[in-house]
């Protein structure tokens, strides 16, 4: 996970015995992935201790572009457009989250092209 360019607004928690990331202000988390080559990335989930605002891009390394597959909330698997893996592609995704709002982490659903 990594933080917008708000400042300094994601902290990881580690303060007990559990471990988890969240937003020092109501600034934007994003994370990545890279699609395994020959599947498609068909669904995306993040889990955490709220509900916010969530979408789900493609993006291209090399150029700032993305394009939005889809939207929905932390805490809810949301459909995707299925983006295809290739040579210069990944999944990015936002999460607007409150000032507090704690993420554990998630995962990308995928499946083999046909």
């Amino acid at each position: 996970l990594f933080a917008d360019d708000g400042g300094r607004p994601l902290l990881f928690d580690d303060s007990g015995s559990d471990r988890f990331m969240k937003s020092n202000s109501t600034n934007k988390m994003y994370a990545s992935k890279e699609i395994p080559r020959g599947y498609k990335a068909v669904a995306v989930i993040m889990e955490g201790s709220g509900t916010s605002a969530m979408t789900v891009y493609e993006a291209t390394y090399g150029t700032k572009a993305v394009t939005s597959k889809g939207t929905g909330n932390i805490g809810t698997s949301i459909d995707i457009t299925d983006v295809n893996s290739d040579d210069t592609n990944y999944i990015l995704i936002e999460m607007a989250q409150t000032s507090s709002e704690e993420v554990y982490g998630g995962h990308i659903d995928i499946a083999l092209i046909t």
